[in-house]
């Protein structure tokens, strides 16, 4: 993607129109062939604001669609985006009057005539100009909608939660790697730009959080927020953080009307408008309609999912640096994207009685490249979640996700190099959409209170068929230092009661362990295949003889193999 900034009006009109002829001449559709470059109203500077109209083939008037654009809140033009360009003429192919909008800009990107600072309120001010000047356009309706990408997504978000209905505020939007809480600095491989990016645009030079709060969607919602599709990608370059932040804002306001999920990889923006363009277009008429808006799609095969499943699992480790920091994998499967919640908790795990936990748990999410996506040390309220997952101290971490189908790692470490006894915990928060269909934990496994000990959910209403393995001479063959040379696994039902315990997996159930398909690679290592009633179980990895070193301890629901 490249930026161009143009310093005289003229030029600027001479661009835009030149690019909306070049378009009409590249494509036969009709909404490409009727694109055209008009001013839109005045800023309160006296900058002219422009749109480029694209519009259908069918017989108007239409509902109108703003389509507005990324560039860091400091850059970008209505037309920049090749993507963008496609996305207004998918709007006008389906039937609506698609405006690419411009608005002002933060410095160092000023429009031409522009005077002011175009840093927060003059860019939603800008935008709610254009969505009086469509409602009262001939060629709208009267509804108005909008598509945003980026620093464009986060527009539209405060375009849904601010303003005046029927006036100033868009009646339904979709947002696409969208910004919506600009007080949460939350680590993520892109945070410097978006740090930058944030405290230019709301015109501060620090984190003020009462300046960030006023400009941030998240922070504006209440129950009357129009409908709103918010998606991102996982190794989106805006934090993930920013979409369950808005998403806890949305349900603590009692908001139903919106949908949101993530998609795998590292797109941005408008770049996979062409992946969501089906369910966008099916969000906007729905939004229009003033009727809920569809599921996500693909939905779930109903009563699919419901009999069985893996709900939750917390595994306490004794937490140390280097290679003995407790590490919770997992894998998702299934159409739609799945929502989750992780806790690393230390500090409250001494009113159980524990001595020597660990004082300020810091917990990771990378995703099935290494990527970091999301991370939290000291939880803040998370709005939208009951009151037994909230962590009853706050050095401890809690992250909420929407995650696509794919394999994830989550790292639990002490702030500083800290070490003690932790616990990590996986919740489940929506088991009927996809799956959770194995979790593993790594961690230091010592005598006493320090072994591994992972707790499980087995929910729905049959019985599932699991396999639990307890790993440790296979990880030092992949270069982990410390390995666990003869772990012994114990099975233990809600009520404590020893279900199955195996030390050397070939010694009980060989074959039914073979027949998994996942046998331990070490004959040194345990397994244990039983099919379980719903309710909760404890798997204990020991090490044979009062050894100790690092260990794993691993669940496989294998019905969803």
């Amino acid at each position: 993607m490249y930026r161009m900034i143009f310093r005289g009006k003229k030029a600027l009109s001479i661009f835009l129109t030149a690019l909306a002829l070049a378009l009409a001449f590249a494509s036969n559709s009709p909404a490409a062939a009727t694109a055209i470059t008009q001013v839109y109203g005045t800023a309160s500077d006296g900058t002219i604001l422009h749109w480029v109209a694209h519009t259908p083939s069918t017989p108007g008037p239409w509902p109108a669609v703003l389509i507005i654009h990324g560039g860091g809140f400091d850059a970008g033009t209505p037309t920049d985006s090749a993507e963008s360009v496609i996305c207004a003429q998918d709007l006008a192919d389906a039937g609506y009057l698609a405006l690419s909008i411009e608005y002002r800009l933060a410095p160092p990107g000023r429009l031409a005539g522009q005077v002011s600072s175009g840093r927060f309120p003059d860019q939603p001010n800008d935008i709610k100009v254009a969505v009086r000047a469509a409602r009262s356009d001939s060629r709208c309706t009267g509804q108005v909608g909008s598509v945003g990408g980026s620093a464009g997504g986060a527009h539209t978000a405060f375009a849904a939660t601010t303003g005046t209905k029927g006036d100033d505020r868009i009646d339904v939007g979709v947002s696409l790697s969208g910004a919506y809480d600009f007080t949460d600095f939350s680590p993520n491989p892109d945070l410097a730009t978006y740090t930058k990016k944030v405290i230019n645009y709301v015109g501060v030079t620090s984190a003020n959080t009462t300046a960030l709060q006023a400009a941030s969607a998240a922070w504006q919602v209440d129950q009357s927020a129009s409908p709103l599709l918010l998606i991102n990608t996982v190794e989106d370059p805006m934090p993930y953080s920013q979409l369950p932040d808005m998403i806890a804002k949305l349900d603590t306001a009692g908001v139903t009307n919106y949908q949101a999920f993530s998609l795998p990889g590292h797109q941005h923006s408008f770049s996979y408008w062409p992946t969501v363009k089906d369910q966008a277009l099916a969000f906007l008429a729905a939004g229009f309609a003033g009727v809920v808006p569809p599921p996500p799609s693909p939905a779930p095969t109903p009563g699919a999912l419901d009999a069985r499943q893996l709900l939750n699992v917390s595994t306490r480790t004794r937490v140390e640096n280097g290679d003995g920091v407790t590490v919770g994998g997992f894998i998702v499967t299934g159409a739609n994207a799945k929502r989750v919640v992780l806790r690393g908790l230390g500090p409250s795990l001494a009113q159980s009685g524990l001595g020597a936990t660990l004082s300020d748990p810091l917990l990771q999410l990378f995703d099935g490249n290494g990527i970091l996506v999301e991370s939290n040390d000291n939880w803040k309220p998370p709005g939208s979640l009951t009151a037994d997952l909230i962590p009853a101290n706050t050095s401890e971490s809690l992250l909420t996700a929407i995650l696509p189908a794919g394999n994830y790692t989550a790292v639990l470490s002490g702030v500083g190099g800290g070490s003690g006894v932790a616990l990590f915990e996986l919740y489940d928060l929506d088991p009927k959409s996809s799956r959770v269909s194995n979790i593993s934990t790594r961690g230091e496994t010592g005598t006493g209170a320090d072994v591994i000990i992972g707790g499980f959910i087995i929910g729905g209403t049959d019985s599932t068929k699991v396999i639990v393995r307890a790993l440790g001479p296979s990880l030092g063959s992949l270069g982990l230092a410390g390995a666990l040379q003869d772990p012994v696994l114990e099975l233990h039902d809600s009520n404590g009661a020893l279900l199955f315990s195996n030390d050397n997996w070939r010694s009980t159930q060989e074959q039914q362990i073979i027949d998994t398909t996942i046998p331990p690679t070490n004959d040194r290592e345990s397994a244990i295949v039983a099919t379980l009633a719903p309710g909760n179980y404890t798997a204990i990895v020991s090490g044979a003889g009062g050894s100790t070193g690092v260990g794993l301890v691993e669940v496989y629901d294998l019905q969803s193999r």
